[in-house]
Formats: C-alpha cells, structure tokens, sequence
C-alpha cells in the first residue's frame, strides 16, 4: 500500500482520503483511530507506598481489582490506581486491553500461551510465567481481538 502524506498550514483542517478497493478490518481500525474521540491513554499515573509513577502502559501486564480497589501489575512492581476498573476498559478500549474476568483487564501482548481448563474458562501464561484464568464469559471477545476463528 502506497501512503501520501501531504504537510499544510494550520489554518487548514486536516483530513485523510482513502483510496481503496474494498473495506476491510485494517481499513475499519484505522477510520476508528482516526475518528474516535477518546484519548490513547500511553501511561498511568500511579501509586506506590507514597510515591507517584508514570507507568508506561507497554510495561503493564494486566489491572485487577481487589477490595474495591485497583493495581496496575508491571513486570517487577505492583501500583495503585484511583481509577474505576470499568472506567479504564472504555479508555483503554482502544488498545490492545481486554476484560478477561469481572475483576481483571489483561494486555494481550503479553501472553505467552493458552490452553483451555474443563470448567471452560481458559489459562494464560504470561511473559512473565504468571497466570491468570480467562473467564469463559469473555472467551470469545479474547479470540475476536487476537483475531482467532471460531473453530479454532
């Protein structure tokens, strides 16, 4: 595919033209990128015992909620947010974040592997050799965002 890019002076309005064929997922990603109103969220301002960090979100493996309460879990190091947790899935709808159980939003980049367990739900090792279990209510969204078949 061939890009253009065209720079003009601010008094213009910017805007992007497609030339295609036909409209396809790629395509429809990126009207969506271009077009969506929400901010691409790309770090968290969190706590640490009492110290603040800009968290970058490529870092951030997966955030839970626990006792109403919600960590932002990074490779070595664990934070806290004051963020909702269903407050942060719309920001992060965006991204490469998804639902994997009423309590946890998970990275997708950083699964290693998955296997199904016999209750459904499904098992995630991660890059950093933790688990987390997939609930198997969210199944299927998982699979759609890793672009994955059903019959696979």
């Amino acid at each position: 595919m061939k890009v253009n890019i065209n720079i003009i002076s601010s008094e213009v309005e910017e805007e992007v033209n497609f030339n295609i064929y036909n409209v396809n997922p790629k395509i429809n990603e990126a009207i969506e990128l271009l077009t969506s109103s929400n901010k691409i969220i790309k770090h968290f301002l969190a706590k640490k015992e009492d110290k603040h960090y800009k968290v970058n979100i490529d870092d951030v493996f997966y955030i839970e909620s626990i006792d109403r309460k919600i960590f932002i879990y990074a490779k070595a190091e664990t934070y806290e947010i004051s963020e909702k947790l269903y407050i942060l899935e719309e920001q992060l709808s965006n991204s490469d974040f998804i639902r994997i159980s009423k309590s946890m939003l998970l990275n997708i980049n950083k699964i290693y592997s998955f296997y199904p367990k016999l209750s459904g739900n499904l098992e995630a090792l991660l890059t950093n050799k933790e688990k987390v279990i997939i609930s198997r209510r969210y199944v299927s969204s998982l699979k759609t965002k890793l672009g994955m078949r059903d019959n696979e």
